[in-house]
């Protein structure tokens, strides 16, 4: 099934091409829009299964105030793309309940799993998807520093984003990852991120 996502984004360069990136496998359909006012009317028009949205539109209204209106509508997932990684940006986000803030430059492939994991996640709060209960006692083996790690993990972060993300190192990084794994006895980062989900760790964050 194609998911459409609507994608605030006023410069249309950088719009163009996420549009094209995203439509070239034909798994989704992008809907532009450069202005609170364009995706207040594409929003109510459509039905979307993702909002992704610049932060600074160069608008009446900045991407984190039309997010707000949009989801007054219908609650929806929402990644955030911007250049801005000040902490009070992220502050006032955060009030959105985001899936994910990515950083401006950001790899395609990145932006495509964040894709993924928040239209999972949606679906399994949606569905109502009931706990698991051997992986939930799981959790409580991790340090806090092992969950945050594993929470950022599973928003399509690479080590070194997560390094900076949590102002720590590389090698701190794969030394947590390589515990997480022999703590919960996995192998692979898609057996981390579908335990992340399965144990609703994410609700935490």
């Amino acid at each position: 099934m194609t998911k459409r996502i609507l994608f605030i984004e006023d410069e249309f360069l950088i719009a163009k091409d996420i549009q094209l990136l995203l439509q070239k496998d034909e798994k989704y359909q992008v809907d532009i829009a450069k202005t609170p006012s364009k995706a207040l009317e594409l929003y109510k028009a459509n039905a979307y299964h993702l909002i992704i949205s610049d932060i600074n539109l160069q608008c009446e209204k900045d991407g984190i105030e039309v997010v707000k209106d949009l989801k007054v509508i219908k609650m929806l997932p929402v990644i955030y793309l911007t250049a801005y990684k000040e902490a009070s940006f992220l502050e006032r986000a955060k009030e959105t309940m985001p899936f994910a803030y990515l950083l401006k430059p950001f790899q395609e492939d990145q932006l495509k799993v964040t894709i993924q994991l928040s239209l999972l996640n949606y679906q399994n709060n949606i569905e109502g998807n009931q706990e698991d209960t051997e992986n939930t006692k799981k959790i409580e083996n991790l340090t806090t520093r092992e969950k945050e790690i594993l929470i950022t993990l599973a928003t399509g972060k690479t080590s070194k984003e997560i390094a900076d993300t949590l102002c720590v190192s590389y090698h701190t990084v794969e030394k947590h990852k390589k515990n997480i794994k022999e703590k919960l006895g996995f192998h692979t980062i898609g057996e981390l991120v579908k335990f992340t989900f399965s144990s609703k760790l994410y609700k935490v964050y």
